[in-house]
């Protein structure tokens, strides 16, 4: 049997080390009592995970697309358009009929229609499309790859940060995006794009999206485009892939036969003889 006395013996243990513990916690130390405040004060991050289409009312691109009215081009941006379109050829060759990758930002403004994944952790937002099956990482934070070590791609290096609830992100190692149709861009060109949840006048929470072109080459002022897509409930994300070298020695064949001083008029056909002869 416990005596009276040693329960009050516990019960003076027991106050004193709460008290010791209320004063460790409120040190200006970094005690228990910040770190718990600090984690209430963290901010919640909007969580863009799952699976999106074009929202109702806007159409998604069809190919490459032709290239947009109105664009504030500089005069090489001029010369390099109407040089592109040379190589086009008669038929008007469209990229995306030899299986060419979208790349950043036209892929985000949903060609043909096809969905797209995101996936979202901490340190990286992952975008995959259906459409080529092209997949894009946005890195967050300071998990960031050296900057001697970024490859340019047509997607570029992507790096996010927040701002309150908006996610912004800066693209930059983009290759060349001349065949970009509707607004292309330089190999120097940067990318801003911001994302964001928004809430539609029928109450659809829907992600908005909003992107900048700076490219000193191509553009007098940032050209600007706007999206907005609605989730796809119970889809999913279909095999998509085929390959684009046929696409570039086309384009390679029609840059020398202008050099030349000849119409750029090789055809696909002159492709595959090509790799005909080769192999």
């Amino acid at each position: 049997m416990i005596q009276k006395n040693n329960i009050s013996g516990l019960a003076k243990i027991a106050v004193t080390a709460g008290v010791a513990l209320l004063m460790g916690g409120c040190s200006s130390g970094g005690g228990t009592a910040e770190s718990a405040s600090a984690a209430v004060a963290a901010p919640e991050r909007p969580d863009f995970t799952g699976l999106w289409m074009a929202a109702r009312g806007q159409r998604g691109a069809s190919g490459f697309g032709n290239q947009q009215g109105g664009l504030p081009l500089t005069d090489e941006g001029k010369r390099r358009v109407e040089e592109y379109r040379k190589l086009l050829g008669p038929e008007n060759a469209n990229p995306a009929a030899y299986c060419v990758d979208y790349g950043t930002p036209l892929v985000m403004e949903q060609p043909g229609g096809y969905p797209l994944e995101f996936i979202q952790k901490g340190d990286q937002l992952t975008i995959i499309y259906e459409v080529e099956n092209e997949t894009r990482r946005i890195y967050m934070g300071d998990r960031q790859l050296p900057v001697q070590e970024r490859v340019p791609s047509r997607a570029g290096y992507s790096q996010g940060r927040w701002e309150g609830d908006v996610l912004v992100v800066t693209t930059t190692d983009l290759l060349d995006g001349r065949d970009q149709g509707a607004h292309p861009h330089s190999d120097q060109a940067t990318i801003e794009e911001r994302f964001s949840f928004v809430t539609d006048d029928e109450g659809r929470k829907l992600m908005n999206y909003e992107a900048s072109i700076i490219d000193p080459v191509y553009y007098t002022e940032p050209f600007k485009i706007q999206r907005r897509y609605q989730p796809l409930e119970d889809g999913f994300i279909l095999p998509y892939r085929c390959p684009d070298d046929f696409w570039y020695e086309l384009l390679d064949m029609r840059t020398e036969q202008l050099k030349q001083g000849k119409p750029a008029n090789a055809a696909m056909s002159d492709v595959y003889k090509s790799h005909e002869a080769k192999y």
